[in-house]
């Protein structure tokens, strides 16, 4: 509530700030939140980020090309299918990482962005092993650049970078006071400050990338900080006695409750998968973690609400605003301990919200078209008035306009290459089924999945939504496999494989 009511006095006009930027016409201002690790179980105690949707659009059927950071991060940077980019890791040992993904900078988003005079900023969490240090290397088409590296999944004592072009600001240095999320709301004011500042007639784009709700890295039980480490001040004892966990008591809170298919017999699932039911140890254990995760997300809805509350009324209507995650998160459902990397809707199906530009608008819009992270390319272009910039994705401008698209894809293509699960890797549990290799097709109605070691699975999304009986033999499932292979060996034609017969 304390964050919500500031929200709805900003949208009501009763709340200023300083003079507006005047983004030329036709080119909005767009800020991109990308959260981390954020599942969507966890957006109802996000009062300010669910308010996006209030005059905005929501996707309920957006799904990331691949259920790990670093390759769905790859996706939406350049909008091609992982198998495309070829960044199938975290880790560049491993066809991962920033190595493999430090090739296609140039053809990201962000220059092209440039090109069109967008004043350019980023800050946060950028791709899985991006060197941060005093030689930092500021990629093409950034104006700012404010990047933290790995000890960011802690909040704490974490290496970040200073670059801002204007100014020939640049520097690298270590904070060990503040908590990260924070900071980067400081930093993002600071990024609408600048940019009305230095560049009064441009239009900018602000992707705002925290590291939460992720996990600490490395973790170890019994050193003093959770596993999910909230902002202090939403910690019991903090400014709340329990903790803050977005309006509800916490301690009400449980996941056993909470998450659909906790602890789901899993006796019809592929091997890798079965497995006997969670221990009550265990289940405490996810029990803290769930209510560790909505307290941390507390921090970032704080972000989402500062920065709307920057932005005078002019400029809020005249500012696209989206929000996403990288990819969900397991914790227990399917007996699955923590985790992501499956095709199961809890780690690939992820909030999509985003605020139109305009004071009133034509209300709240609902879609339920099946959108993937390798569209988010193309839309920021076109948002940006730079015309066609297709690759394996497409806009989805005109179904954030409420536009129906006839022509639309309706499959989505997700795929998982099973890392080789060293602890340098920041999503390493040793408590967690390591997810083996996998090509997967979801439809409205249909999800079926291949494993590289011949298994399978299929679920009729229709009578089983939570995907909780696999019926592997089903007729459909063989129907899906020839698409299936289409979409995975597809380069120059996904969009065209992305529309299945009966789907």
């Amino acid at each position: 509530m304390r964050r919500f009511v500031l929200v709805l006095l900003l949208l009501a006009g009763m709340v200023t700030a300083a003079a507006p930027l005047q983004a030329q016409a036709s080119r909005p201002n767009i800020i991109f939140f990308l959260v981390d690790d954020l599942s969507s179980d966890l957006l109802k105690y996000m009062d300010n980020t669910r308010s996006l949707a209030n005059n905005g659009t929501r996707f309920t059927n957006y799904f990331v090309s691949n259920s790990l950071c670093c390759p769905s991060r790859a996706s939406m940077f350049t909008g091609e299918h992982p198998h495309n980019t070829g960044v199938l890791t975290n880790v560049g040992t491993d066809n991962g990482g920033y190595a493999a993904f430090e090739r296609h900078e140039g053809r990201a988003y962000a220059p092209a962005l440039n090109r069109q005079n967008y004043r350019t900023g980023y800050m946060g969490k950028y791709i899985n092993e991006y060197p941060v240090g005093d030689n930092f290397k500021v990629p093409a088409g950034w104006d700012e650049w404010h990047v933290a590296g790995g000890a960011g999944y802690n909040e704490k004592n974490y290496g970040i970078t200073d670059y801002v072009r204007e100014t020939g600001v640049r520097r690298f240095e270590r904070d060990t006071d503040t908590y990260l999320t924070d900071r980067l709301a400081r930093t993002a004011e600071n990024f609408i400050e600048r940019s009305r500042a230095q560049a009064p007639n441009r239009p900018f784009f602000l992707q705002v990338a925290p590291f939460a709700p992720h996990q600490r890295v490395p973790y170890q039980p019994g050193e003093g900080e959770p596993r999910f480490p909230p902002a202090p001040r939403d910690r019991p004892g903090g400014e709340f006695s329990q903790g803050d966990c977005g309006g509800p008591s916490c301690p009400s809170i449980d996941v056993a409750r909470e998450l659909p298919s906790f602890d789901e017999d899993t006796e019809d699932k592929p091997g890798w998968v079965r497995r006997a039911p969670l221990g009550p140890n265990v289940v405490d254990e996810l029990r803290t973690d769930f209510r560790n995760r909505i307290r941390m997300v507390q921090s970032v809805d704080d972000l989402v609400g500062r920065v709307l509350a920057k932005l005078t009324p002019a400029e809020r209507n005249d500012t696209f605003i989206v929000f996403a995650s990288d990819n969900g998160f397991h914790l227990g459902q399917h007996r699955l301990v923590r985790g992501k990397g499956t095709a199961y809707d809890h780690d690939v199906n992820v909030p999509l919200l985003v605020k139109r530009p305009g004071r009133t608008g034509n209300g709240d819009f609902v879609r339920n078209e099946m959108v993937q992270n390798v569209d988010l390319f193309a839309t920021f272009l076109d948002m940006a008035g730079a015309g066609p910039a297709d690759r394996d994705g497409r806009s989805f401008l005109p179904l954030i306009q409420n536009q129906n698209q006839p022509n639309w894809r309706n499959a989505a293509f997700i795929e998982h290459r099973k890392p080789q699960g060293t602890a340098a890797d920041p999503d390493f549990d040793d408590l967690a089924a390591a997810t083996p290799s996998y090509q997967a097709v979801r439809t409205a109605n249909d999800l079926y999945v291949e494993y590289a070691n011949g298994e399978k699975e299929y679920y009729d999304l229709k009578t089983d939504p939570l995907q909780h009986n696999n019926k592997p033999n089903n007729p459909r499932a063989g129907q899906l496999a020839g698409p299936l292979r289409e979409l995975a060996n597809c380069r120059q034609n996904c969009w065209a494989a992305s529309h299945v017969r009966g789907g």
